[in-house]
C-alpha cells in the first residue's frame, strides 16, 4: 500500500505532463508540495518534475519525491509501538518515443526507505487510430521490493534502530499488466475503459503488524501475535469514464471502478465531477465526490477466538469491510499566459479533498483496552483525512 501511494503522487504529477497522441507534451518544470493528515499520521514533502523534448519525437521525463511521516496509527497506539518518524524518496526517469500516431514509453522508478526498497519498471505504448478518435494504451510493469524490519535495541523512545536480524530480509515481486481505450464519442463526449491485472508474490504483509485474540489470561482479554499472510496475490480491476462537455464550456465527469483479487476482497468505487472554467480560461475550478466500499479478506479478523486459530490471519484495516467518501475541489490559474522570455506560460493550482473512512468490522481496540470493555464491542474505529496538494508549472 505504501509503495501504490508513492506511485500515485508520482502519477498525479506525470498527469499534467503526459499526454500520449500524435504530439509530445512540451517542455516543462512541474513542482509540487502535499500534505497529508489523519489517523494519527501526517505525511508530508515535495515532489519534481523536469521534461525536455529532444526534436520532434523523444521527451525525456525525471521525477524526485520527498516524504516526510511522523504520527502514531490507531494500530501503533494500541500495541504501545513508538511513534513513527521516517523520510521516503522516490526517483524515476523515463522517455517517450513517437512515431507517426504510436508513443513508446519506457520508465524506471526507484523508492527508498529505512525499511523497504523498491525498483519498478514499466514500458507502454499507445496507439491513435480512426482519426485520432480513439486512443488504445497497453502496458506492463515489473517491480522489486526489498523489505526490511527496524527494531530499537536500546528500548529507549527515539533510541537509534537497526535491521532486525532474525526476520533478515524478504522481497515481493508485483507484475501489473492494462489495457486503456479512449473514444471520442461525440463532439461533447469522451468515454474510456481500462482493465488493469496485477500479481503479488513473496512477503505480502506489513512486519509491524499483528492481530489480536482472546486471551482470559491476560488483563485486557486479549493479546498480541504476529500476522500470517499467504504468499501470493493476484487482482483485476475494470474501469469506465465518461466525460461531457457542456455548451456553456464547463465539463461534467463520472466514473465506476469494480476490483476483486485471490483474497476475497470485492470492491467498488464511484466519482462524479464537474469542471468550470472562467476570466476566459484562465480560470479553472473543479469538484468532486468519491465513495469507495470493499467487504474484508477472508483471512480477516478484528478478534480471533484463539491463538493460532487459522492458517493465514490477518487484523490490517486495510484489508477490513469499510466505506469511505471524498468530498473535494481544486482551482488552476494561468498567472503567465503570454510568452515571456524563454517560457511560454505558468500555471499555479491548489486542490483539498476530505476523506472519511469508516470500518465496518475493526474496532478501536485501544477504546476497550483503556476502558475495560469486553473484547468485541468497543466502539468501530473511523477517522477522517485531510490531503492539499500545490502544484506549479512552467512550461518553456
Amino acid at each position: 500500500m505504501r509503495l501504490r501511494i508513492r506511485l500515485l503522487i508520482v502519477c498525479v504529477l506525470l498527469a499534467f505532463a503526459v499526454a500520449h497522441g500524435d504530439v509530445l507534451p512540451p517542455d516543462e518544470f512541474d513542482m509540487m508540495y502535499k500534505h497529508y493528515e489523519g489517523g494519527g499520521i501526517v505525511a508530508e514533502g515535495p515532489a519534481y518534475l523536469v521534461r525536455v523534448n529532444a526534436g520532434d519525437q523523444v521527451s525525456i521525463h525525471a521525477e524526485y519525491e520527498i516524504d516526510q511521516v511522523t504520527g502514531a496509527s490507531i494500530d501503533m497506539i494500541t500495541t504501545g509501538a513508538s511513534p513513527l518518524r521516517e523520510d521516503r524518496k522516490a526517483k524515476s526517469i523515463g522517455v517517450d518515443y513517437l512515431r507517426d500516431k504510436t508513443t513508446y514509453s519506457l520508465q524506471a522508478l526507484s523508492s527508498i526507505e529505512n525499511d523497504y526498497d523498491s525498483s519498478t519498471v514499466n514500458f507502454s505504448i499507445a496507439q491513435s487510430m480512426f482519426g485520432d478518435l480513439t486512443t488504445v494504451t497497453l502496458s506492463a510493469s515489473k517491480g522489486w521490493d526489498v523489505i526490511t524490519k527496524r527494531i530499537n535495541p536500546s528500548g529507549v523512545e527515539g533510541g537509534a534502530t537497526i535491521d532486525d536480524p532474525a526476520f533478515g530480509r524478504q522481497h515481493l515481486d508485483r507484475r501489473n499488466w492494462s489495457l486503456g481505450i479512449s473514444q471520442i464519442m461525440t463532439r461533447n463526449l469522451i468515454m474510456s475503459f481500462n482493465y488493469e491485472a496485477n500479481t503479488e508474490q513473496g512477503y505480502t504483509q506489513n512486519p509491524y503488524r499483528s492481530i489480536r485474540y482472546l486471551d482470559p489470561t491476560s488483563a485486557s482479554g486479549f493479546s498480541f501475535a504476529p500476522e500470517t499472510y499467504p504468499t501470493t496475490r493476484t487482482g483485476n480491476a475494470f474501469a469506465f469514464a465518461g466525460k461531457y462537455y457542456l455548451s456553456w464550456h464547463a465539463a461534467a465527469n463520472a466514473g465506476f471502478r469494480y476490483y476483486y483479487d485471490t483474497w476475497g476482497i470485492r470492491a467498488e468505487t464511484y466519482n462524479v465531477g464537474y469542471t468550470h472554467p472562467f476570466l476566459d480560461e484562465a480560470l479553472i475550478v473543479d469538484v468532486t465526490y468519491r465513495y469507495y466500499t470493499q467487504n474484508a479478506a477472508t483471512f480477516y479478523s478484528d478478534l480471533f477466538p484463539r491463538a493460532n486459530y487459522q492458517t493465514y490471519e490477518a487484523r490490517d484495516r486495510e484489508l477490513a469491510s469499510l466505506y469511505t467518501q471524498s468530498y473535494g475541489g481544486g482551482i488552476s490559474y494561468d498567472f503567465m499566459r503570454s510568452p515571456w522570455r524563454f517560457l511560454k506560460k505558468s500555471t499555479i493550482s491548489y486542490r483539498i479533498d476530505e476523506i472519511m473512512y469508516r470500518y465496518r468490522d475493526f474496532r478501536n481496540a485501544y477504546v476497550e483496552e483503556t476502558e475495560h470493555l469486553v473484547p468485541g464491542t468497543g466502539p468501530l474505529y473511523r477517522n477522517n483525512a485531510l490531503s492539499q496538494q500545490i502544484y506549479i508549472q512552467f512550461y518553456f
